[in-house]
């Protein structure tokens, strides 16, 4: 197994016959579509990643598409050069999906971790075992209901929980003044998540209320790309200001915004900023200028696992993120991760990436299967 030398690589996009819920009161249910890309070297190693992508109305075919393109370049190369890949996959005169290049930069992670007889973290700097999980939840209809929630997910084990909210500054105010009645003498860590839904005077609004009452942070109180914006929030309020992450994801202007001091932390996604390999760039670049990053890990199992190896492997986020609507998002999984009674998650214990895939079940269900090589 001295070069790895990939033989064969697949692509397959899956629709789950469930819808997720809302993020926000606006949003129609959002349909989920899970893309997998499977690499397969000479030697047998099998590399695996899948990412989702969130329509409205009708299954998304675009990731698997541009993969079409991709991966024919992917046969006859040795999947130790990761660099080398992603950096071929950075064309200058036309745009890439970043979700595509992290699939396969992850594919080759898990491949090059399986060789080496290791879990992923341990390839990536084995700087701990487990890291504490934030329960995060999807829109509840009520104050009361989100009351009730925290009590429950107190009673599994959890010490942190983020708040998806209805995005209406008088509303959700209400409803971050009812939890802290019941439950602000538990020593939790709270967060509010506004998807990008304010403008700047209701997020200062909002956010001097979180900060009185300590909560870990504040999430995309406005858009991603309001970075003038940002940059007020970071130096007026106390609650320490995150971006949604999802939209200024290339590694250099994510250090520009930072050099800025547009957020107090750094949040990304290893599945929507070109993979692990650009995700490192980010971290290291963090360190080098004393701000924390914040790993996402929402979405498809093997997602969770990319990042979690990533938390794991480095000294960088706090929390792991684990989304209430767990069916969802394990499909196809024998091992999905899951947050235990200790509110903690861990990588689980196989080489790589660790899960159990069940790839006849994927073949079967599968709206789009492609393939290169032999």
């Amino acid at each position: 197994m001295n070069n790895l030398i990939i033989e064969r690589a697949e692509v397959f996009a899956c629709t789950p016959p469930i819808r997720g819920s809302t993020w926000t009161p606006e949003q129609p249910e959002p349909c989920t579509t899970h893309t997998f890309i499977r690499l397969t070297t000479r030697d047998g190693v099998v590399g695996c990643a899948a990412t989702d992508s969130y329509t409205s109305h009708h299954r998304d075919a675009v990731l698997a598409q541009t993969l079409r393109d991709m991966i024919p370049d992917l046969i006859g190369r040795s999947a130790l050069e990761r660099e080398k890949l992603w950096q071929h996959f950075q064309p200058k005169a036309y745009a890439r999906s970043a979700q595509a290049q992290a699939l396969i930069d992850v594919a080759l992670w898990d491949i090059a971790a399986q060789a080496a007889e290791q879990p992923l973290f341990k390839l990536l700097g084995g700087f701990r075992e487990r890291i504490d999980a934030y329960a995060s939840t999807p829109v509840l209809a009520t104050p009361s209901a989100y009351v009730e929630t925290v009590q429950e997910l107190v009673e599994k084990g959890y010490r942190a929980i983020k708040f998806h909210c209805w995005c209406d500054p008088a509303r959700d105010l209400e409803l971050i003044s009812q939890v802290q009645r019941a439950h602000g003498g538990k020593n939790l860590a709270l967060m509010l998540d506004v998807e990008q839904r304010y403008d700047l005077q209701a997020a200062l609004t909002v956010g001097r209320v979180l900060g009185e009452w300590d909560y870990a942070w504040f999430e995309a109180p406005l858009d991603d790309y309001d970075l003038a914006g940002y940059r007020q929030l970071t130096a007026r309020l106390d609650v320490p200001v995150l971006p949604a992450g999802n939209a200024i994801t290339d590694y250099r202007l994510v250090a520009f915004a930072a050099q800025q001091h547009c957020w107090s932390r750094i949040r990304v996604d290893v599945m929507t900023c070109g993979g692990i390999t650009p995700a490192l760039k980010i971290i290291n670049n963090a360190a080098a200028n004393g701000i924390a990053v914040e790993l996402q890990s929402w979405g498809h199992s093997l997602a969770q696992a990319a990042n979690l190896h990533l938390m794991l492997g480095q000294p960088t986020s706090r929390y792991f993120e684990q989304a209430m609507e767990y069916e969802l998002f394990e499909f196809a999984t024998a091992n999905p991760i899951r947050t235990n009674a200790q509110g903690q998650v861990a990588a689980p214990g196989n080489t790589g990436l660790g899960l159990e895939i069940d790839w006849d079940k994927i073949r079967h269900c599968a709206d789009i299967q492609l393939s290169a090589g032999r």
